[in-house]
């Protein structure tokens, strides 16, 4: 079972008996985004608690990432008082038990597979390197022994090696874009081995798909002025959903747009004034920047590095053209290459036996963090083995042997020497 986690959200396949890989789908929806609600014995993870946090309801929870910040924060379930941080753990667990129960068949609880179950985390770019860690030992401490940490940009970097869109004489710098954050983390090679990274707020996506999603909220709150509309967060969620808008314009780009509580509302929006704002936009430079500064402080210059495009906000054709202006080798990650990267990632967990190999993991600068291991049982303590033989005459070898407690022979007269008799008196 691979897990992928994100600030938003996670989503889930599996593989069985060495097929294919495939998805999981929870109530018809592959990602399930993170949110969580608890009330006495009821636990619900996903878009329910999704719609009840929306309406404000105190025993749903959003925000992961950012309310297990505050150590002092807990939630009840069962009539036991937990930690805010096991939130995720019980999310989890439920997605678990709905594969041992609809996709194996199983009529056990997920307690009794937790010590071998090969459970695998793919943690993308927006989580930070305590955040895996504090994920990982959620699951450790609570008896997934078979755990580990895939490692897919690596993956990913040899299937596009190759596919000859990767040189293997380069570095490599890969560009991300999620919730309207640019990550850019520079790689030495196709090892992965990572030596720079930088993220930039505002800029994790085609500035024509920003710009688009802005008009659709403003539009969808003049048409609906009773909402109460956080519009910085919809536009940033809109993200993704703008990206397919722009494949396909016409003179007039509607439809209806989901917003972050699941509600859907129609709108419409002139092209030409889409067109209009985007003349006005003048952060490019911001982003030429920091690449220049990554590639500086890297000791490597623009021909020594292929730039790639990683995701669907930024992997389009205005912001492609705009940085060949300027660098000479920039190369976009298709969907056909992340589907065979995760091929490769599960052919690696087959081809292991579903087992945790051990791994040497550069824990130097880049600020890697070693994957959890499983915890080495106990073995029963073997006795030392004896001196070596030697050669010649056998008397020669002295063992020695601890000698025995010396043995006290009680004697059974009293050895108290009487008192000698008084003097005998002459008569």
């Amino acid at each position: 079972m691979l897990i992928k986690i994100a600030k938003r959200s996670v989503s889930c396949w599996y593989q069985l008996d060495g097929n294919a890989y495939a998805p999981l789908s929870m109530k018809e929806s592959h990602e399930i985004p993170l949110y969580f609600y608890v009330n006495g014995n009821d636990f619900i993870f996903g878009n329910v608690a999704r719609d009840r946090f929306s309406r404000h309801d105190p025993n749903a929870y959003g925000n992961y990432f950012e309310i297990i910040k505050d150590p002092g924060k807990h939630f009840s379930i069962y009539g036991n008082k937990k930690p805010i941080k096991q939130l995720f753990y019980y999310g989890i667990e439920q997605y678990l038990s709905y594969f041992l129960n609809s996709v194996l068949y199983k009529v056990d609880s997920i307690e009794s597979y937790r010590q071998h179950f090969p459970l695998r985390f793919l943690f993308d770019t927006d989580i930070d390197d305590h955040e895996k860690s504090l994920i990982e030992l959620l699951f450790q401490e609570a008896g997934y022994y078979n755990l580990d940490r895939v490692l897919f940009n690596q993956q990913l970097f040899e299937v596009l090696a190759q596919k000859a869109i990767l040189p293997k004489d380069k570095a490599i710098l890969l560009l991300n874009g999620i919730d309207d954050v640019l990550y850019l983390k520079l790689y030495k090679n196709l090892n992965a081995e990572a030596i720079g990274f930088f993220k930039l707020s505002g800029q994790g996506a085609d500035p024509r798909v920003k710009i688009l999603a802005d008009m659709i909220v403003e539009y969808i709150m003049v048409q609906n002025s009773y909402l109460a509309i956080d519009k910085d967060a919809e536009i940033t969620f809109l993200l993704p959903f703008c990206v397919g808008l722009l494949e396909n314009t016409s003179q007039i780009i509607m439809g209806d747009a989901e917003l972050s509580d699941g509600n859907s509302f129609w709108f419409k929006v002139n092209e030409r004034n889409l067109n209009d704002r985007l003349q006005y936009y003048s952060n490019d430079v911001m982003v030429y920047t920091v690449i220049d500064d990554l590639l500086k402080s890297g000791g490597l210059l623009v021909d020594d590095v292929v730039i790639l495009l990683g995701t669907e906000e930024i992997s389009t054709s205005y912001f492609l053209n705009k940085l060949q202006k300027r660098y000479h080798h920039v190369k976009e990650v298709n969907a056909v290459d992340i589907k065979d990267a995760m091929k490769s990632v599960f052919s690696m967990i087959a081809a292991s036996d579903y087992r945790i190999q051990p791994k040497v993991i550069s824990t130097g600068s880049a600020g890697f963090i070693k994957p959890v291991q499983a915890p080495v049982l106990p073995t029963r303590k073997m006795p030392p083995a004896l001196p070596p033989k030697k050669e010649g005459n056998i008397s020669s070898v002295k063992l020695k042997i601890p000698s025995l407690p010396e043995v006290r022979i009680v004697n059974k007269v009293n050895p108290v020497k009487l008192p000698p008799l008084p003097p005998r008196r002459d008569s």
